[in-house]
């Protein structure tokens, strides 16, 4: 079971060859000989959430998604990401017939499914704001979303009202385009009674293998432990996701956070070695 009803810590997807390797001391998060199959089975033995990546490049097949159903857990969660041809393409103006066959299969999941996020492309600015206007009334009632903006001239009270109005999360955390400074006090006025978090690194080239923490970040990954637990006293669920360029090893990464929440990891070593002194350090903006 989850460790805590109120906090899911995972990983930004499942499956990377990387994993399945590792430098010296680190530890693959994968045993050597497992099928590629059973990744699924064998991460969620480790972590309680994952999110899909897949989905923003395709719309998966109902039977798909009943499928990495049923390989994790009762207590498990999915995050996934709506097509891209709907956020990047349209850029939620049409595809109203695509989100109605994405929510059809996100259905599947049932109550291991956490949210479906709503990644917007940078240049989806505040003056599209009569575009989100008019699309948030189309998204179904009985399914949780949660939207990432990746321009910071989005938040404001006049979208936490309208998301609000629609029972939208917002997605905050630690990221190229968001810094912990200026995400923390947005935690005071949430939208929903429940946050969806995300720590991602920059797509600079320095980290080419994700085999092992190269840039140490265990210090914002701490500052925002705090917060998580203060949300969790006031009993605001959250769902937190690392990815791979957060620090070079997001399995890692993600037991660092769930270390720092006071909870004991369950299966993945906690003792990943650091990263050499002298290495990358705090937010990469």
């Amino acid at each position: 079971m989850s460790q805590n009803a109120l906090v899911y810590v995972g990983c930004q997807g499942w499956r990377y060859s990387d994993w399945r390797v590792a430098a010296p001391p680190a530890t693959p998060f994968y045993p050597s000989g497992l099928a590629a199959a059973a990744e699924l089975a064998h991460y969620s033995r480790t972590f309680d959430l994952v999110e899909v990546d897949s989905t923003f490049y395709a719309v998966p097949q109902p039977k798909v998604v009943r499928n990495w159903s049923t390989q994790v857990p009762a207590h498990f969660r999915f995050s996934c990401k709506l097509p891209r041809t709907l956020t990047h393409e349209y850029r939620l103006a049409r595809g109203r017939s695509v989100l109605s066959a994405f929510c059809d299969g996100m259905r599947q999941l049932e109550a291991k499914l956490a949210a479906l996020l709503i990644q917007l492309p940078p240049s989806f600015g505040v003056d599209e704001f009569a575009t989100l206007e008019r699309f948030l009334p189309h998204l179904p009632a009985d399914l949780p979303f949660a939207i990432e903006f990746r321009d910071t001239g989005w938040y404001s009270e006049r979208t936490v009202e309208l998301l609000r109005a629609h029972r939208v999360a917002l997605s905050l955390g630690d990221t190229p385009w968001l810094a912990t400074d200026f995400a923390l006090p947005l935690l005071e006025k949430l939208p929903t009674d429940w946050l969806y978090l995300r720590f991602m690194g920059a797509k600079d080239g320095s980290i080419e293998h994700f085999t092992h923490r190269q840039r140490d970040r265990s210090a914002i990954l701490r500052t925002w432990a705090g917060a998580i637990k203060a949300l969790i006293a006031r009993q605001v669920p959250v769902y937190a996701l690392l990815d791979n360029h957060f620090e070079g090893f997001s399995p890692a990464s993600a037991t660092l956070l769930i270390q720092a929440l006071g909870l004991a990891p369950r299966s993945f070593p906690a003792d990943q070695p650091q990263p050499p002194a002298g290495g990358q350090l705090g937010l990469e903006l």
